[in-house]
């Protein structure tokens, strides 16, 4: 799949967040699968996150796609994920650039990963 002579090598699936009651009256957040997007994937920073459980590994990657228009359902946004085989990424922001390509920075969540 290529756009201009561009060809993404990744498959990425898009997982939108999605709320289902339950049974005791609350809810619990799941993830649809909304589609998936060809992309280029590139490790943007790494280091290590702070957090209450003590320092957790974090990889900040950059993603690139064939840019879609707002509000089409398999174009990704803040707080949706985007699975790599056993990697998760979750979309931290997203921008196009002048060249029609969609610019996704994300994140590696940690203890998401899946063995495939």
């Amino acid at each position: 799949c290529g756009l201009m002579g561009r060809v993404y090598a990744r498959r990425l699936t898009l997982e939108v967040p999605v709320r289902t009651p339950d049974g005791g009256g609350g809810q619990v957040r799941g993830w649809e699968e909304r589609g998936a997007i060809w992309a280029d994937v590139r490790m943007r920073s790494g280091g290590l996150k702070h957090s209450e459980f003590g320092r957790t590994p974090r990889l900040q990657v950059r993603i690139k796609t064939h840019a879609l228009p707002d509000g089409h359902p398999t174009r990704p946004i803040a707080g949706d994920r985007l699975r790599d085989g056993s990697r998760v990424y979750e979309v931290e922001a997203t921008h196009e650039d002048l060249k029609h390509v969609l610019v996704i920075l994300a994140s590696d969540v940690p203890g998401e990963r899946t063995t495939p």
